[in-house]
């Protein structure tokens, strides 16, 4: 079932490349979501872990094509006259080279199926499988010959390929690779429309995500050196030693691949590319990759001072990704800041280590897949059908399109209200983190940027939110929205799983008092009446000397100034450097 997770997506893509029929591509990537979410789910209810051994000649192919893609950077580089691709492809070329020379042969599992890996299938293959199906769809409209536009939907199939594979890595040289490998596929969409600002914001994404791969190698070396393995699950059993400052370095291109400040650069501009790869590698899965390494990682560092202080770098971020977000405009780069938040968070709670902690890490990431792919897919139907990206220019968009705001509006419910996991997982993570004070007083940290962050988000949720369904009293009759099917379907099959979820998550506690959360249902329910009705009034200010001075909560920014943006991203850049030197001196 491992393999098909893996080698569908190559096969359909395969198929995607040769058929040029928009129904014969539906049924295709159909068959795929539909596949890959019975073999994810068949997956997860199975108890067993499952390891995987390389045979010589596939670890030969995996070291040629390793060399293969360092060089193709390499190219990029001097293509562009980037030095820092440049320097950064040569760094990463004699680091590889290095390790696979002296990494020791044993007999270990290159892949191992476990707990967490089953959980990030479900993600991958049904949260990434929607988005696929949705990309038909968007790249119709896309000013494209038929072959490109086929082309995004490939690129995004053969993700999902690497995704299931990253998922598996316990060979931290495999892992290096895969993770490259999300990489190449981020450069490569970001390019897409192949305008200067794409191909820009492409090089930024490659240089700075090199730096993960980077620090992954040298990461790899000290648990060469100090503990003859390159096995994740061996490195993680051992103790002393050097082994703090392997996950020290491994925990850092967690930082780089989930985008936190000072690298939330690459992230923000990656929102130039096409809806769909802002839905799936920015948001839903590709920088998954973070939380996800750091729960691998969890146990080596459970209750050190490394995984303390890595916790409350997680919170600052989940609090300086929030404040800065409500400087944005753009819908997406606003969806954006906020996955560089919540993604601070998640990293946050599995860095604490304690079992609660890593459970609540792994709740926020199934919501947050749902919610930011609903938002996102919702974003895509507005830039294509009203061509709208700015927040500001969306008054009055609910009487137009009153059935995307209607998804809009759930997603921000869903990120923000119980029942939903978000908010149930940052108020047990509230309780959790105040119970561990009195042991880890720098936990401290952690628990004010909770509840410091939680509130920023709030703000900017119900901000746009404010915009969204501001309208003047002179529309006299409501639009009827036509969705298509390539556009409904997704958006109604992820606000369905997230209701379905929540319902799952609640049975599951066994509080019955907190059945009281699913009060705010109501609100939902009554979501669409409550817009309908407002138009019957006009939302402005009062007369002032004759003359209406109109509000729009869209334009009630919070803009830090030069210097406080300075400040802010020069400490990221110290924290980050300084995660390596705690785990030396640990």
């Amino acid at each position: 079932m491992v393999q098909t997770l893996i080698f569908l997506p190559i096969l359909a893509a395969a198929f995607l490349a040769i058929t040029p029929y928009t129904r014969i591509i539906y049924l295709l990537c159909a068959i795929a979501l539909g596949v890959g979410s019975l073999v994810s789910i068949s997956l997860f209810v199975s108890p067993e872990n499952i390891p995987f051994y390389f045979s010589d000649g596939l670890k030969i192919l995996v070291v040629i094509a390793d060399v293969v893609l360092l060089f193709y950077f390499l190219y990029q580089g001097i293509a562009y006259k980037n030095r820092l691709i440049i320097f950064l492809s040569l760094l990463q070329l004699v680091l590889y080279g290095w390790a696979e020379s002296i990494a020791p042969s044993a007999g270990a599992a290159e892949m191992i199926v476990d707990d967490l890996s089953k959980m990030m299938f479900l993600i991958i293959n049904i949260v990434g499988g929607i988005i696929v199906f949705y990309s038909v769809r968007y790249m119709e409209e896309e000013s494209a010959s038929p072959f490109k536009k086929r082309l995004l939907t490939i690129g995004l199939m053969l993700f999902l390929s690497v995704m299931n594979a990253i998922v598996c890595a316990n060979s931290l040289l495999l892992f290096f690779f895969l993770f490259e490998m999300t990489t190449l596929a981020s450069y490569l969409l970001i390019a897409f429309r192949d305008d200067e600002i794409s191909r820009t914001n492409a090089l930024k994404a490659l240089w700075m995500n090199q730096i993960g791969g980077v620090v992954i190698l040298l990461g790899t070396l000290v648990s060469i050196y100090g503990f003859d393995t390159v096995m994740l699950d061996a490195l993680i059993q051992n103790s002393g030693g050097m082994l703090l400052l392997s996950v020290a370095l491994l925990s850092m291109a967690a930082l780089v691949k989930g985008a936190s400040i000072p690298f939330d650069g690459w992230l923000l501009g990656a929102m130039v590319a096409p809806t769909p790869v802002s839905a799936m590698l920015h948001s839903a899965t590709m920088v998954k990759i973070a939380p996800y390494l750091i729960l691998k990682l969890a146990p080596a560092w459970a209750e050190t001072t490394l995984g303390d202080t890595f916790s409350a770098i997680g919170a600052l971020v989940f609090v300086a990704a929030s404040y800065l977000a409500l400087s944005r405009s753009v819908f997406k780069e606003i969806l954006g800041y906020s996955t560089v938040a919540l993604l601070g968070l998640m990293m946050a709670l599995a860095a604490i280590g304690t079992t609660e902690s890593m459970a609540l890490a792994t709740v926020l990431m199934v919501f947050h897949a749902l919610s930011k792919a609903l938002l996102f897919l919702a974003a895509g139907v507005l830039e294509k059908r009203y061509h709208l990206k700015n927040v500001e220019d969306m008054a009055g968009i609910a009487h137009r399109a009153p059935e995307t705001i209607g998804y809009v509006m759930f997603g921000f419910i869903s990120l923000t209200l119980p029942p939903f996991g978000l908010f149930m997982g940052k108020m047990f993570a509230i309780e959790s983190v105040s119970s561990l004070l009195r042991e880890r007083p720098i936990l401290l940290i952690v628990l004010l940027g909770i509840i410091i962050g939680s509130a920023l988000l709030v703000l900017l949720y119900f901000k746009v939110s404010s915009a969204l369904i501001s309208n003047s009293s002179d529309v006299e009759e409501r639009e009827t929205e036509i969705l298509p099917l390539g556009f409904r379907f997704p958006m109604m099959a992820l606000s369905i799983l997230a209701v379905l979820t929540a319902a799952w998550f609640m049975l599951l506690q066994d509080d019955s008092a907190l059945m009281l959360f699913l009060l705010p249902l109501v609100v939902i329910l009554l979501l669409p009446r409550f817009i309908r009705k407002m138009d019957r009034y006009d939302r402005i200010q009062p007369y002032h000397c004759g003359e209406k001075e109109p509000f729009d909560a869209a334009l009630v920014y919070y803009e830090p100034s030069a210097r406080i943006k300075q400040i802010i991203y020069w400490s990221f850049g110290l924290l980050f450097v300084g995660v390596a030197f705690v785990g030396a001196f640990s």
